[in-house]
This record gives C-alpha cells, structure tokens and sequence, in this order.
C-alpha cells in the first residue's frame, strides 16, 4: 500500500532538540543532514541511530569533511 506523501515525509523528518555532547566515533558515521535552524548536525550510524550534536564542535566540522571527502572520491 501507498501511504500519502504528507504521512511519509512527517516519518522522515527529525528535528535536533536535545544536541549530545559526546564526541561519536567517525567510522560508525554514514550520513548526517545539516539543521540550519538550530545549528545542529544530525550523524547517522552504522545502525540507523540519529545522534544531534552542535555544528561549532571542532571533530564535527571534522566528520562532516570526512563524509564528504568520501562521497567525492566514490
């Protein structure tokens, strides 16, 4: 069955209200999206976990260029 294009985009959306503050381990790390309104990162895991963390820490600006790097060389 087909659920409505407004059912499956509430289910995808995930906003970063509580930011950790444990640093993540990179490799565990497969994805993240940019919050622009909250100046968040969200990381996702190996697992499909998402992890919210702040945009200023220094080893995620780190992770970021990591994944990045990674997609351009694929």
């Amino acid at each position: 069955t087909f659920l409505g294009s407004g059912a499956s985009q509430s289910m995808r959306r995930f906003s970063c209200v509580n930011l950790s503050t444990r640093q993540l381990n990179i490799r565990n790390l497969v994805s993240y999206e940019k919050h622009s309104q909250s100046n968040a990162v969200m990381f996702i895991t190996k697992r499909g976990i998402r992890i919210c963390v702040s945009a200023d820490e220094k080893w995620v600006q780190a992770a970021v260029k990591n994944m990045e790097e990674k997609r351009t060389t694929k």
